[in-house]
């Protein structure tokens, strides 16, 4: 009976080991399961986010080529703002000295029987 009752014990204490790791790896294999999932869900999105910075780059580009060309405009009318600038000072200038001289031409002739 001894022989039979170590035998039962030993046999129990495998069936129990057995079940524990039948658990443990049914939960590692739904695990594994979950990070696959996980993994292709990234791999996905990598994908997509890649192609998305290849899009962003190229406007990017576009956008840089863009402000170069407003610049270059921006520059030119400045320049021609400050020509214009210029050139309105030097009329009133103009027109003050012509007025002014008028003016005293006005009086003298005013004054002359």
């Amino acid at each position: 009976a001894t022989k039979k009752g170590f035998c039962d014990e030993e046999l129990g204490k495998a069936e129990t080991d057995r079940d524990f790791r039948l658990k443990d790896t049914k939960q590692l294999d739904l695990e594994l399961q979950g990070l696959r999932l996980k993994k292709e869900e990234l791999s996905t999105e990598a994908q997509m986010l890649g192609d998305a910075i290849v899009g962003l780059r190229g406007d990017l580009k576009e956008a840089t080529a863009a402000r170069g060309t407003e610049k270059e405009e921006n520059v030119k009318t400045i320049k021609l703002s400050k020509e214009g600038y210029e050139a309105v000072k030097q009329a009133i200038t103009i027109l003050k000295t012509f007025y002014a001289r008028a003016g005293r031409a006005k009086v003298l002739m005013q004054f002359s029987p």
